[in-house]
């Protein structure tokens, strides 16, 4: 059974079956009980419990998530999983973050030059390197992590308005070359620092650029892994621009070009199929948008229930598995990558000579899709669809009633009845399209969004 180590970070508390989700937006679901023990949701009680008096949740930010290489087994061939989180604790100056299974390591109690002030951005990679925003210090942090502990290594920046120092930085994004770009909101502009600490590039005309994310060109757990980009937020945090990794705007898109006049966009992430998902603390919520930024779909609302957010800021996905974890004002919430399914209709097609079953469908996640056609007796007749792929956004597959010669998914093999014969089309009733849609990540062995809509042939 796998573990999610993610559990000790947060200290989660509280679980909805997972089939709970299909009544709501499923774009994202709480893991199933064996794989949290149930803990899904943090609390400021369950932190006590393991760090004493040593800090406590005071505004929450930035996030990141990295599966580290120090914790690789080379002996083993299965899949690991155990991730480490790095939340950013700004009221209290430090970072908490998991130095094993079961312990919880606390970065910034020093009283030196090793001491935060105001910490906001995150950023992490596989290799143990971590770059924190330090606000208060107007400069930007790095750590290094060897698999237990975190440790100071130097400085970028420092305060000032020249080339490579800061006024006020908020975000921080790294991409596999190990170029760090860095956002300063009083100075509106992004800086690209290389990985021996030197200025490589300035991007200007920037409203208050605060989060802001990188997929980088060679990027391990990419579906397109040629593609890179940056997204930023700016403009009082309502605008997104996405950006070329030379600073070049290629495209921006406002809230209220998604029908959303109020709004405060806190920190972005971009997952697996280079779709971006931005929080919002004053809708409680998350945005999700495709890599061109067209608008996919809203999820989750404010409040402290189930897929309800209280405030949430900082976001991060480990892009593997697709373990979305989001920081809130006291506290975080652990989510996995599903899928839903917005709209979803069969229809008769008529054509000059012949006539097909066409249905159509949203996605908000790009999903595996298998879906079979049904008679009034709910017995089953074919298989139209066997785990064929499609992306986030509006579908279809087209169909001509022909009951096939035999099934194309073997384990489906069983005995029509006698009214439907193989090579006929469908004869005249009632009949049901079901489908079933799983996520691309691990959500989909134990998650499937299951929907159906009925067809009539004849009068």
């Amino acid at each position: 059974m796998k573990r999610i180590i993610i559990f000790t970070i947060f200290l989660f508390l509280g679980c909805s079956a997972i089939s709970n989700a299909a009544e709501k937006n499923s774009t994202y679901i709480y893991p199933p009980w064996k794989h949290t023990w149930g803990v899904v949701r943090a609390t400021p009680f369950k932190l006590r419990l393991f760090v004493g008096g040593k800090t406590h949740f005071n505004n929450p930010q930035g996030l990141a998530a990295v599966r580290l290489e120090a914790w690789e087994d080379t002996t083993r061939t299965g899949d690991d999983d155990e991730i480490t989180a790095y939340g950013v604790n700004s009221g209290d100056n430090c970072i908490i973050y998991n130095r094993s299974m079961l312990s919880l390591g606390i970065y910034g109690l020093k009283k030196d030059h090793e001491k935060l002030n105001q910490p906001w951005g995150i950023a992490a990679d596989a290799k143990g390197r971590v770059y924190v925003a330090d606000r208060g210090n107007s400069r930007v942090v790095r750590l290094y992590n060897q698999g237990k502990e975190l440790q100071f290594e130097s400085v970028l920046g420092g305060p000032g308005d020249e080339r490579g120092r800061f006024i006020d930085p908020r975000g921080v994004a790294l991409d596999p070359q190990g170029f760090v770009y860095v956002t300063d909101a009083a100075l509106g502009r992004v800086t690209v620092f290389d990985d021996d600490g030197n200025v490589s590039g300035v991007w200007e005309d920037f409203d208050g650029p605060d989060g802001i994310a990188v997929v980088g060109s060679g990027e391990k757990w990419n579906f397109r892994p040629q593609q890179s980009f940056a997204v930023v937020i700016d403009s009082l945090h309502r605008r997104i621009r996405k950006l070329s990794l030379s600073g070049e705007l290629i495209a921006e898109t406002t809230t209220s070009d998604w029908g959303v006049e109020d709004a405060f966009l806190a920190y972005v992430v971009i997952d697996y199929h280079n779709q971006i998902l931005v929080t919002d603390k004053k809708n409680g919520c998350l945005h999700k948008l495709d890599a061109d930024l067209n608008y996919i779909t809203r999820f989750g609302e404010s409040g402290s229930g189930d897929y309800q957010f209280d405030e949430p800021r900082g976001i991060a996905i480990y892009r593997r598995f697709g373990q979305l974890i989001v920081a809130e004002r006291q506290g975080a919430q652990y989510l996995w990558v599903a899928v839903d399914v917005p709209s979803f209709s069969a229809d008769i097609v008529l054509n000059s000579m012949w006539s097909d079953l066409k249905v159509a469908f949203e996605l908000t996640e790009p999903a595996f899709c298998e879906m079979d056609i049904l008679d009034s007796f709910g017995r089953f007749i074919t298989r139209i669809s066997t785990r064929r792929y499609f992306p986030a956004g509006s579908s279809s597959i087209s169909w001509n009633m022909r009951v096939p010669k035999r099934q194309s998914d073997k384990s489906l093999y069983t005995e029509l009845p006698p009214e439907y014969k193989p090579g006929q089309i469908l004869p005249d009733g009632s009949y049901t399209v079901k489908a079933r849609f799983r996520a691309t990540y691990s959500s989909r062995k134990f998650y499937s969004r299951e929907v159906e809509a009925r067809f009539r042939l004849g009068e």
